[in-house]
Formats: C-alpha cells, structure tokens, sequence
C-alpha cells in the first residue's frame, strides 16, 4: 500500500494528515500531523511499533503503563510523549478545543494508518461522529493483522493536575530549582 502524501485521513475520530511518508524517509519512519477533536478517544491498546506524540496545540491526556499501574496524565504544548513497542496507551481530548500533535512512528505503524483510515470528508457538517459498529470491527480487524491488542483497562481520571505539572515544571527549570515549593500553593 502506497501512502498518498495529499490525502487525509479519518481513523475513529482522529484526523491524520502525512507530512513525511516511508518513501520519503527510505522506509525509516513517518510522520503525520494529528488532530483530535474535543471528546475524541483511542482506547487502551499496544502494538509492536514505536510511537511518539509531539503536542502542538491542546491538553490531551495520555495514558501509560507504569510501574504505579494504567495512569492518564494531561499533556500541554512542546511535551513529547513516548511510546515504546508493547506499552499498553491511549489518549483522549477531554477539552472543549482541538488538540494538534505530530506522530512519530514506524513505517508498518503508517501503514496500519493507512489502511484502517477512511478518506476525511471535507464536506461533512460535523467533523467528528461517533464510529458505527461496523468502522470499529473494520478497524478492530486490521488491527489484528498488524498485532494490536485492545485492552479491557477501563479508562481512569487524570492523575497529574495542571497545577502539579506548573509546579513540577517551574521547579525543574535550573534558576527556580532552589524555590520552596510550599511558597507555589
């Protein structure tokens, strides 16, 4: 399957648009643009390729294994959040605005994108529904073919706040490092 440059793509609610193809890399990586709109979510699951989310616009929250269990944490602008093969994640937008985020990821992961993608329709009044049925068993069986596994790990509440992530970032910054952070509530 050839990627199509030019075309973009809907997959469960998520807009994908290529800005490097394998072609173009020498069968390397690929690189797509994401939007996800408000109330978008990729269940649980893990697959064998690399994946790595580079956040541009929006608060979206991750969710990662971890040594503490299956955790979601929110996600601002210039975070970059890795995926390695066979970590159980997913992601959703729980805001109100679109989230923008470029994807990173393996060839055989864009090609997954390209055959479980349908064609974005442009002219459609909304720009996100609600997946039927049949595009998620559609989905579900490529995926299969290309060793993704859902999980049956229900989705959780947001562990890091965005205070606690102001906080922790400002105190990793080296010229606050020696900030009391009781002084910060």
């Amino acid at each position: 399957m050839t990627m199509n440059k030019s075309e973009k793509l809907e997959l469960l609610g998520v807009e994908l648009q290529w800005k490097l193809t394998d072609a173009e890399t020498k069968n390397q990586y690929c690189i797509l643009e994401a939007i996800i709109p408000s109330g978008v979510m990729m269940p649980p699951h893990r697959h064998p390729d690399q994946e790595a989310f580079f956040i541009l616009e929006g608060a979206p929250e991750f969710a990662l294994e971890s040594p503490h269990g299956f955790e979601w944490c929110f996600s601002v602008p210039g975070e970059l959040v890795n995926i390695p093969p066979m970590t159980l994640h997913g992601f959703r937008n729980p805001t109100t605005s679109d989230v923008r985020a470029l994807i990173a990821c393996t060839p055989n992961l864009g090609r997954f994108f390209e055959e479980a993608g349908l064609p974005f329709d442009y002219e459609t009044p909304y720009r996100h529904k609600i997946p039927s049925a049949e595009q998620i068993q559609r989905v579900m069986e490529i995926s299969e073919r290309y060793g993704h596994v859902f999980s049956s790990e229900k989705p959780g509440v947001c562990k890091r706040g965005a205070g606690q992530f102001a906080v922790e970032t400002l105190l990793a910054h080296p010229t606050m490092s020696r900030i009391n952070p009781a002084y910060l509530f």
